[in-house]
């Protein structure tokens, strides 16, 4: 008697419809390719991220990883928006048919257990954090405000004028005391 496994996959209309919807997700949200600079070394992590003079937004994620896939279109455009205040990368933290970090001093440092994981790094050190979040608006709230500009610079204070003590008076007689008439 043959074996008959317990569960079986159905390949129906309901898997056909599942996968469409998840396929057209992905490709009307731009997944299909992200624009962001691949990290793959703790050498190039160092360089681009730690020692980056503007902030940076990383953004973590496993290879194969279809919610990770899903964020690629959000984090795209927000890179867009935001190119000109902030550097955005990305680090595949593992890759698909392995349970192992890519990179362990990156994955101790920063504690990456699930994905994806946004970081943002503003003078090498983490600022906030966003784990599974694919709402683009609280990520805009948050590069908005740390950001911004700490607002216009301040007006120049004008040099001091130089004050020259003012001349003596010449000695002078004292007034003559008038009479005075009663």
């Amino acid at each position: 008697m043959p074996h008959k496994p317990r569960h079986r996959l159905a390949a129906g209309p309901c898997a056909a419809a599942l996968l469409a919807c998840v396929l057209g997700a992905l490709v009307a949200t731009g997944c299909a390719e992200s624009k962001l600079r691949l990290l793959s070394s703790e050498g190039e992590f160092n360089e681009e991220v730690l020692k980056a003079e503007q902030p940076v937004v990383v953004y973590f994620f496993k290879g194969g990883c279809a919610a990770c896939m899903f964020l690629d279109g959000t984090i795209n455009q927000i890179s867009d928006e935001y190119a000109s205040r902030a550097k955005f990368v990305r680090f595949e933290m593992m890759q698909a048919w392995s349970d192992k970090p890519t990179c362990q001093a990156i994955w101790k440092r920063y504690r990456v257990v699930t994905y994806p994981t946004v970081v943002l790094i503003v003078g090498g050190r983490e600022r906030k954090r966003w784990v599974t979040d694919y709402n683009g608006d609280r990520y805009r709230k948050v590069l908005d405000d740390i950001l911004a500009p700490a607002g216009p610079p301040p007006a120049p204070v004008p040099a001091p004028v130089p004050t020259t003590k003012p001349a003596p008076l010449p000695a002078t007689q004292p007034p003559e005391a008038k009479p005075s008439a009663k």
